[in-house]
């Protein structure tokens, strides 16, 4: 059957898919199945904005949820490039509208479906962008922000995160006197810290002359961050002078 006609054999309405359903709606489904995990609908939005002609409707709303809908943690980092590989194959080895093509978008709209949803980034984003005047405002007054970002202004130091991020390589961590040692002991700690890593993180720690680190700053150094508590630190043990 024509792409141009419906399964009725009849003229394809404008933005009508061959079953009758609107294109626009086929678009939402096929996000808010990936957001649902819904792999079976996802595949179907997929297959029918595909055979209709609305390929690229789909290989675009694809790049949407991506974006949008997805954390794409490292356990999926590998989803980015296998979506563009299909999308790939289904534009330049078959037709995007027949065929193998429209089994491409299927299998993309099912990893969409499948991996880790989260949709956090946009409104974060947005959320963001609406307080910023205010908060700015309420800044310049000396007035304490009704909602404030997630990091405080370079006026106050970052904080308390400031004390871990202003190290020695920032200009404001060179003011404040912290020096490699205080890098080394708890700038540079993460949350996980492989054999290897802290083999060799304690090996310059202990052969780091010029600053004479004790037991207790290596053992600090070397230990990873709460994940509970990331941006926990000891002041003491973490900021050396001599």
């Amino acid at each position: 059957m024509s792409n141009d006609t419906n399964d009725l054999g009849k003229p394809l309405d404008s933005n009508k898919t061959k079953g009758g359903y609107s294109r626009y709606t086929m678009a939402s489904l096929l996000q808010k199945s990936a957001r649902r995990g819904d792999r079976e609908r996802a595949m179907f939005a997929a297959f029918e904005l595909c055979r209709s002609g609305y390929s690229w409707n789909f290989w675009d709303r694809a790049q949407t949820v991506l974006l949008e809908d997805l954390r794409l943690g490292v356990t999926d980092a590998d989803l980015l490039p296998a979506i563009e590989r299909l999308r790939q194959l289904a534009t330049k080895k078959w037709e995007p509208d027949e065929g193998m093509g429209i089994a491409c978008a299927m299998r993309a709209a099912s990893l969409l479906a499948e991996a880790e949803s989260a949709r956090e980034l946009l409104p974060m984003k947005n959320w963001w962008l609406e307080i910023a005047d205010d908060r700015i405002q309420s800044l310049r007054r000396g007035e304490q922000p009704e909602h404030d970002f997630p990091v405080q202004p370079e006026s106050k130091d970052l904080g308390e995160l400031g004390y871990v991020v202003n190290d020695t390589h920032t200009a404001a961590g060179s003011r404040a006197g912290r020096n490699m040692a205080h890098y080394l002991i708890e700038s540079s700690r993460t949350t996980d810290q492989s054999d290897l890593g802290q083999q060799y993180q304690r090996l310059i720690m202990e052969h780091e002359i010029s600053y004479d680190l004790t037991d207790e700053q290596i053992d600090h150094g070397t230990t990873p961050v709460s994940e509970d508590e990331p941006w926990e630190c000891d002041r003491e043990i973490g900021f050396p002078r001599h």
